[in-house]
């Protein structure tokens, strides 16, 4: 089930798309990186993905089209945290969504999005994960985030050495995983599949009940500083 929406954040309206199971564990909201949206390919893949193993999905534009392609605001990460922090405050208002827990899925530059929204605003953010790009921008808060996170770094590529300094700073329950063979895009086959995978796995361990049967989960460190792993 697919319903296009716009949600009211700070004077403007985003636009967003909702994916729902049938009776979803939980809701993850998907925050892209700069020279993507949510109409392409490897956000709909893992937005389906999320959805076959029993969430809901929720692919958002926290910029409006006038601001997309301005250097200045792609890279503004705080008011796409605070636009964040309201896309979870109304989705904690809607009937079909305000029983379920929320995760945030940041990828590039909504990486650190994601992270600084829930550490200035805990409430309700049961889970994140985050795939490559900048999460270190959010590096001054980290310690302030309480939600279990998962942190996926590509084998190789710069931005690998970013997302384990964001995963050292990082206090609250977390897992760091190193996606073999997989670059900065993560847009390799194998590497797509892992991702979502470990989301999936991720998601549903703390979001609501683990039933998907697309999902094998393997044991996970629920400890301050879990191991690392290649999948």
């Amino acid at each position: 089930m697919k319903h296009e929406i716009r949600i009211p954040a700070a004077g403007c309206a985003l636009s967003a798309e909702l994916r729902m199971s049938e009776r979803p564990a939980g809701v993850v909201v998907l925050v892209h990186g700069s020279g993507t949206s949510r109409h392409d390919s490897l956000n709909r893949f893992v937005a389906a993905s999320l959805v076959r193993a029993g969430l809901a999905a929720l692919l958002v534009e926290l910029l409006e089209d006038c601001e997309a392609h301005e250097r200045y605001h792609v890279f503004d990460v705080e008011t796409q945290a605070k636009r964040l922090i309201a896309v979870k405050d109304w989705l904690r208002t809607q009937p079909a969504t305000r029983q379920l827990g929320i995760g945030y899925f940041g990828t590039g530059v909504g990486s650190g999005v994601a992270l600084m929204a829930a550490a200035k605003a805990p409430q309700g953010v049961r889970a994140v994960a985050v795939r490559g790009g900048r999460p270190d921008t959010a590096l001054c808060l980290l310690q302030r985030v309480e939600a279990p996170t998962l942190f996926i770094a590509a084998e190789s590529g710069f931005d690998r050495q970013w997302v384990e300094s964001a995963y050292r700073a990082t206090s609250a329950v977390k897992e760091l995983v190193h996606i073999r063979g997989a670059g900065d895009s993560f847009r390799e086959p194998d590497a797509k599949d892992a991702v979502v995978q470990h989301a999936c796995r991720w998601f549903l361990a703390h979001l609501g009940r683990q039933s998907s049967s697309l999902i094998k989960p393997r044991r996970t460190a629920l400890k301050r500083g879990a191991s690392r792993a290649f999948f």
